[in-house]
C-alpha cells in the first residue's frame, strides 16, 4: 500500500475529498487533532517563514517507514506548537493534500521587501523545490495526485462567488457549521468581462498542470488526476480507483458503507444558476461551454 500527495489549487474539491477519504479502511488523512487543519503543511499554517529543509524534513517524516511519530511531533510543534497532528498507522495508506509551492528565501513581514527578493530568486526556488519533492516521493514511494476540475465555467463561477457577494471566501464552511443557510446567500451579478478574464485564468492553470504531469512523468513519476466531476458523479467508483491506484484490494460493500452519514462541508451550487446569479441567461449563452477535458485513468511516464 502506497502513501499519497494530492497537489490542488482552490476550489477543486479536495477539502471534501480528503475528509472522505479520511473515512476509508486503510486509509489515514494527515490533519489537526481538532478536526481541522486539513492542509498541514502549508506556510498559512506553519508559518510564512517556512523554509525548505523544514518543510523536506517534515515530509520525510510523514513518509518514513517505520514512522517516528514522537520526532514527527516535536518537529511539527516547532513551527506550530498550538496544534497537533492525528496519529498515523503504520499499515496503512497515508496522505495529505498541499500546494506545489516552493518556499520563500525571505520572509520579513514586508511586501516590500519580500515580494522582490522572492521574485528574484523564482527560479532557484523552484527548481531546488522540484528536486526535493521529486527525491522524497521516488525514495518513499508516494503516489503524486493531482486536482483537476474540468468545468472551467462552474470552477470560474465558485472562484467569483466566494463570500457570496463577489469577493474572496468560502461559503461552503459558513454552511456546513451553521452560521449561513443557503437560503441567505445572496444573488450575485457577474461582470462578465471579469469573469472573462477568471476564465482564462482558469484556463492558462489548466495548462500549468498538464505541463506539471509531463514534468512529473519525465522525472519517473506517474500522476493520478483526481476529477471533481467525477466524485461528484460516482463517489464510490471515484473512491475504488483512488484506493486501486494505492494499492489496495477494494471491498464495493465496505466502501459504500463509509459514505454513510455526512462531513462537515455542504455544496454551495447545488441548484440552477439562476438560483444565485441574476444575469445568469448573458453569463451561460457566454461562458456556459468553458470546458477542459482529461482522463482520470493514471498518466504514465
Amino acid at each position: 500500500m502506497r502513501d499519497f500527495v494530492l497537489f490542488f489549487e482552490e476550489k477543486e474539491g479536495t477539502s471534501a475529498m480528503m475528509r472522505w477519504a479520511d473515512r476509508l479502511d486503510g486509509v489515514d488523512v494527515l490533519h489537526h487533532t481538532n478536526g481541522r487543519g486539513w492542509e498541514p503543511l502549508e506556510p498559512f499554517l506553519l508559518g510564512y517563514d517556512l523554509k525548505q529543509h523544514e518543510i523536506e524534513r517534515l515530509l520525510t517524516l510523514v513518509f518514513a517507514k517505520p514512522r517516528d511519530e514522537e520526532t514527527l511531533r516535536q518537529a511539527y510543534a516547532e513551527k506550530r506548537s498550538d496544534r497537533e497532528l492525528v496519529p498515523l498507522g503504520e499499515r496503512r495508506s497515508v496522505g495529505f493534500k498541499m500546494r506545489w509551492k516552493p518556499p520563500r528565501v525571505l520572509h520579513v513581514g514586508a511586501n516590500l521587501i519580500d515580494l522582490p527578493v522572492n521574485r528574484l530568486f523564482k527560479s532557484r526556488r523552484r527548481q531546488r523545490y522540484l528536486e526535493a519533492m521529486v527525491r522524497i516521493l521516488q525514495e518513499h514511494d508516494v503516489q503524486p495526485m493531482l486536482a483537476v476540475r474540468q468545468n472551467v465555467f462552474a470552477w470560474a463561477l465558485s472562484k467569483y462567488h466566494g463570500d457570496g457577494q463577489g469577493g474572496k471566501g468560502h461559503l461552503q464552511f459558513k454552511l456546513a457549521s451553521g452560521e449561513l443557510d443557503r437560503e441567505d446567500i445572496p444573488k450575485v451579478r457577474v461582470d462578465l468581462k471579469r469573469f472573462g478574464r477568471l476564465v482564462e485564468q482558469c484556463r492558462r492553470k489548466h495548462d500549468a498542470k498538464r505541463a506539471f504531469v509531463q514534468t512529473l512523468n519525465v522525472h519517473g513519476l506517474s500522476v493520478k488526476p483526481l476529477l471533481y466531476e467525477d466524485f461528484l458523479e460516482d463517489k464510490a467508483g471515484f473512491f475504488e480507483g483512488f484506493l486501486t491506484c494505492l494499492g489496495h484490494t477494494v471491498d464495493r460493500s465496505a466502501l459504500e458503507r463509509a459514505f454513510e452519514g455526512d462531513i462537515d462541508l455542504k455544496r454551495v451550487h447545488k441548484g440552477p444558476l439562476s438560483e444565485y446569479v441574476e444575469n445568469h441567461a448573458a453569463l451561460e449563452r457566454e461562458f456556459g461551454s468553458a470546458f477542459e477535458p482529461w482522463s482520470s485513468a493514471v498518466l504514465t511516464p
